[in-house]
């Protein structure tokens, strides 16, 4: 994390060989103070090559940081004061700096500034917003903008934080790439896109900047609040082609289980009433073209009609899932109220008997295959049902090749040069019309 703090204040032009005296820098979510500890050093450093006395009135506007947690509020005071004092700084002004320059507050509920600051710079929380604990989130969703209250927390950081930056300001972010490309931040971007430079956005690998495993792909952005507003792109021009979305195309997600091993009956599992199976497919055996299926089944437990199917009228499924029973129980969504034997998602086989093109979510070249066993796809694969089956010339389309060659510049590459093929970006793939889709 140092090297990291380091590469993002370079960046954002808070240097040592720089004039730091007149700029303000904020930190949002301080922690520790690796980042506060940093920009201290470089400030003191930046004053005395220019013989500018760090006295206490200069410093202490300079840098602002928040934290919402005493304790790591309190150890980022303390790491300040010893930092600035091995720099020779009056232990004095060491102290009121480090008061000043660390706030013991939540900065999404923090009241403006007097003046905005020149760079930000910081890591933003992860926390999905439904983990959010529930007092606090419903006092976010009374005082923060609606476009902002959604997905993850670390985008109203990001939304206050481009607020609070000075025309031509720069900031620099460790964070979650998702605000680019998810349905959730969709107005956030219509907000920003067009005031915000993003001057770069590299991805880092998880495991060198945080100190425990995290579910995320983190990116280091470095970007600029433009003076006035980017003019708008023009519409693009669509003659003659139509996105799978203008198609009419539905797009949907495998459905989730909750509990693999309880759900999916492996090859020679003979357990279950055959009624109550279907094919499962899971990403690993779609190839380009095809689909290798390994002879997984898996259980629906709705009926054609939606109805949660009871294991007391199915013996043989009783008795598999009284085997599970433990796991299944421990899920939260039978916490929340739900039957213990129900999936998390409705897992019918109607939904899934028509003729469909298979995705999977994350691939290295992304590829496509055509189905029409009635498979049910696994939760990390997308099904694209063309209307009215219609589903043949879009597959010629898109197999050998032509699915990676059209998400090229739809869709972000992750570390490992994986393609996030979401239902988002498959629906913005365009398809030259044809006679067949006319009547669209």
């Amino acid at each position: 994390m140092p090297a990291v703090a380091s590469r993002i204040l370079d960046a954002v032009g808070w240097r040592a060989d720089a004039d730091l005296s007149g700029m303000r820098l904020l930190e949002p979510a301080a922690g520790a103070g690796e980042f506060v500890v940093q920009a201290a050093r470089r400030l003191i450093a930046s004053c005395r090559a220019r013989g500018i006395e760090p006295t206490t009135r200069l410093l202490r506007s300079r840098i602002t940081a928040f934290e919402l947690h005493p304790g790591a509020a309190f150890e980022a005071r303390s790491r300040i004061r010893l930092a600035l004092r091995e720099l020779g700084v009056h232990h004095a002004t060491a102290s009121a700096c480090a008061a000043a320059w660390v706030r013991t507050a939540d900065f999404l509920l923090s009241g403006k500034p007097s003046s905005n600051y020149t760079q930000v710079v910081g890591n933003p929380p992860y926390m999905r917003w439904s983990k959010v604990p529930v007092g606090l989130k419903s006092t976010y969703e009374e005082r923060l903008p609606r476009h902002a209250i959604r997905g993850d927390l670390f985008l109203p950081f990001l939304d206050r934080a481009f607020e609070l930056l000075q025309p031509e300001g720069r900031c620099g972010f460790l964070c979650s790439d998702r605000w680019m490309y998810m349905a959730f931040a969709r107005r956030f971007r219509q907000k920003w896109l067009l005031w915000l430079d993003v001057l770069s956005n590299d991805r880092v690998d998880a495991a060198t900047v945080f100190e425990r495993r995290v579910d995320a792909y983190p990116t280091i952005l470095i970007a600029s609040i433009r003076a006035t507003p980017k003019p708008p792109p023009p519409a693009p021009v669509r003659s003659g082609w139509r996105t799978l979305g203008e198609l009419g195309c539905a797009i949907k997600a495998g459905p989730a289980l909750g509990h693999t091993p309880a759900f999916v009956l492996e090859p020679g599992e003979e357990d279950v009433e055959p009624e109550l199976l279907a094919p499962w497919v899971h990403a690993s055996e779609i190839l380009d073209g095809s689909v290798a299926w390994r002879g997984r089944r898996v259980i629906t437990m709705f009926t054609d009609d939606g109805d949660l199917v009871d294991p007391r009228r199915h013996p043989r499924l009783a008795l598999r899932l009284n085997r599970f029973r433990s796991e299944l129980t421990n899920r939260s969504i039978v916490r929340r109220g739900a039957p213990w034997y129900r999936t998390i998602d409705r897992t019918r086989a109607v939904d899934w008997r028509r003729p469909k093109l298979l995705v999977p979510e994350l691939a290295k070249t992304p590829r496509v295959a055509l189905d029409r066993s009635g498979a049910v796809p696994s939760h990390g694969v997308y099904a694209i049902f063309a209307p009215d089956d219609r589903i043949d010339d879009i597959y010629e389309r898109l197999r050998d090749g032509g699915l990676a060659r059209e998400l090229d510049g739809i869709a972000p590459k992750l570390k490992g040069d994986y393609t996030r093929c979401y239902k988002r970006f498959l629906s913005r793939i365009r398809i030259q019309s044809s006679s067949m889709f006319l009547y669209l």
